[in-house]
């Protein structure tokens, strides 16, 4: 299966957004261009210059909407939502693969796999103050009604179809497919059958203990290997949770490779552990990694930008709680 990339999941947004609307005419302009001129024109004119624009018109009261912030998300350490929306309908064989989590006004994100028949991914990103603003509609070969709202559809070069609209005043909806067959009619067809879903949550094995003073808590995402349940955690500078990760926490089957590094023993909350040094090899550059093997046999890996004694502290302080892995494999309920 492969992994659908996350890192670009907002930038993705910000540039067909500003792409649609290098290329598009302003809702409010036009409106406004029409009730000053249509005293002077002929009605035939107004009417011609009216059908050229009707589909751009229908986003107007949706562009002149103040969208309302949502409240943070829950703190450091718990769990959070995943999404406020779901698919109420999704092609026979997609089953739920991964789910992710940010905190507040980071996306969120959660993906389905039809092996052969392609992937999807819906993101959800809370419309803030800095999001806000004139909603530009996209485009008329571009555009979707959702609910009679209009949203858009792009072809993103190596991701796919990509649509996004917004079903309310809070969230933005992103939604990629690939490899999935007429992807912009089952994107569509999705879309129009999306539900509110306030109780899927990213429910994983692991907490942060004590971080240093320069790292905090941005992230927890969820997912299914040959060899398990998989939960990863990670961690940031103070406020950049959209940032890519300083350090990653792991609980997984799977024994990190060493890939080329000479491995030091240590011992790692009581047990016989090892470091694997910064390196670069055949799985590209990769970080310092503390790792062990815990009872029951699964690994517990934490690696990053820091240092052998501090990954080592962070391994050491690392909670390990039940999870909830009951909705892998799974169409929406």
């Amino acid at each position: 299966m492969t992994r659908l990339s996350e890192d670009r999941t907002e930038d993705l947004i910000r540039e067909s957004l500003e792409h649609l609307a290098t290329r598009a005419p302003d809702g409010a302009e036009i409106r406004d261009a029409l009730v000053q001129r249509s005293r002077s024109r002929p009605k035939m004119a107004l009417a011609l210059v009216a059908a050229a624009v009707a589909i751009i018109v229908l986003g107007v009261p949706l562009g002149l909407r103040a969208f309302t912030a949502v409240p943070p998300a829950s703190q450091r350490n718990a769990d959070w939502a995943v999404l406020p929306y779901k698919p109420g309908w999704l092609p026979d064989g997609f089953r739920e693969t991964a789910r992710s989590a940010k905190p507040y006004p980071a996306p969120q994100t959660r993906e389905w796999s039809g092996g052969e028949l392609g992937q999807i991914q819906l993101t959800s990103t809370p419309l803030s103050d800095e999001r806000s603003g004139p909603w530009t509609i996209a485009p008329a070969p571009n555009q979707i009604i959702v609910h009679g709202k209009v949203g858009m559809a792009v072809e993103v070069s190596g991701q796919g179809m990509m649509l996004t609209w917004s079903p309310d005043d809070v969230y933005l909806l992103t939604m990629r497919l690939v490899d999935v067959k007429d992807p912009r009619a089952v994107g569509e067809r999705i879309a129009g059958e999306m539900v509110p879903d306030n109780r899927a949550r990213v429910s994983g094995e692991l907490r942060f203990g004590q971080l240093p003073a320069d790292l905090e808590s941005s992230g927890v995402r969820t997912f299914m290997k040959v060899s398990g349940g998989v939960t990863e955690l990670e961690a940031t500078q103070p406020g950049q949770p959209a940032a890519a990760a300083a350090v990653t926490a792991s609980l997984g089957g799977d024994r990190p490779e060493a890939d080329g590094a000479e491995p030091v023993s240590l011992k790692v909350r009581g047990l016989d552990g090892s470091y694997l040094p910064e390196r670069d090899g055949r799985f590209g550059h990769q970080y310092g990694a503390v790792s062990v093997q815990l009872e029951g046999g699964r690994w517990l890996t934490v690696s990053g930008k820091r240092d052998q004694a501090t990954l080592l502290g962070i391994a050491e302080g690392l909670q390990i709680v039940p999870g909830d892995y009951s909705w892998f494999g799974k169409p929406p309920e």
